[in-house]
C-alpha cells in the first residue's frame, strides 16, 4: 500500500518558486564596490540566474538593481562557468515577480 505521508525531503530539482526565462541586463555590485554588467535569463520570486564576466565567489553577497526596484541583496549560491545562480535575501513578492517576469520574458 502507498504511503501518503508527505514528503520530507524534496527532489533536488524542486523550486520553491515558478522561475521564468527572461532576457534583461541588470548591474549588480558588492557592498562598496563598484557595480558590474550582468545579463539575467531567469528571474523567481527567490532568486535569478545571470551571466557576467566579473568572478564571483559562491556565498558572496550581492545588491541587484532590477528595473524599476531599489537594489537587492543577493547570495550567490551556485556558479558554473560566467552563469551564477543567486538567492534574494528577501524574496521579491509574488506579484512583483510577475510583472518583471512579463517586462523582461524571453
Amino acid at each position: 500500500m502507498p504511503s501518503t505521508a508527505p514528503t520530507l525531503n524534496p527532489p533536488a530539482n524542486a523550486r520553491r518558486a515558478r522561475r521564468a526565462s527572461v532576457d534583461g541586463r541588470v548591474r549588480f555590485r558588492e557592498a562598496g564596490q563598484n557595480p558590474f554588467d550582468a545579463e539575467l535569463y531567469d528571474l523567481s520570486s527567490t532568486g535569478f540566474r545571470m551571466f557576467t564576466y566579473s568572478r564571483q565567489a559562491i556565498g558572496k553577497r550581492i545588491w541587484v538593481s532590477l528595473p524599476g526596484l531599489e537594489p537587492r541583496e543577493a547570495i550567490v549560491r551556485r556558479a558554473e562557468g560566467c552563469s551564477y545562480g543567486c538567492e534574494f535575501v528577501e524574496p521579491l513578492h509574488p506579484s512583483v515577480a510577475s510583472h518583471l517576469q512579463a517586462k523582461l520574458g524571453a
